[in-house]
């Protein structure tokens, strides 16, 4: 017969929390303590990852950036060079070379 005391007596297996795979401005400044000026001043500078377009309006970082970013904050950069291309259509496609 079922009773519930056996299933809380039975060790429930542990799971890590999911981690986004995209920050946004809230939790970028939160993280990095830096104030929205430094953080738009250090994107300019190449010396901190750039935010990706996530739809519409929408931007976010993307983790794996930060993480790298997190590891060498001083030496950081990201990218070696970027241009960007109009295409046929009239779209503007950002050439990035890490």
């Amino acid at each position: 017969m079922f009773q519930a005391s056996n299933l809380a007596s039975r060790p429930q297996p542990q799971t890590e929390p999911m981690q986004p795979m995209f920050y946004r401005m809230r939790d970028v400044l939160r993280m990095t303590s830096l104030s929205r000026s430094s953080l738009y001043r250090r994107i300019a500078a190449g010396t901190f990852p750039a935010p990706v377009s996530l739809g519409g309006a929408a931007k976010g970082w993307r983790r794996i950036d930060l993480e790298q970013w997190a590891q060498n904050p001083g030496g950081f950069r990201l990218m070696a060079s970027c241009a960007t291309t109009t295409t046929a259509q009239g779209g503007r496609v950002r050439q990035v070379r890490y």
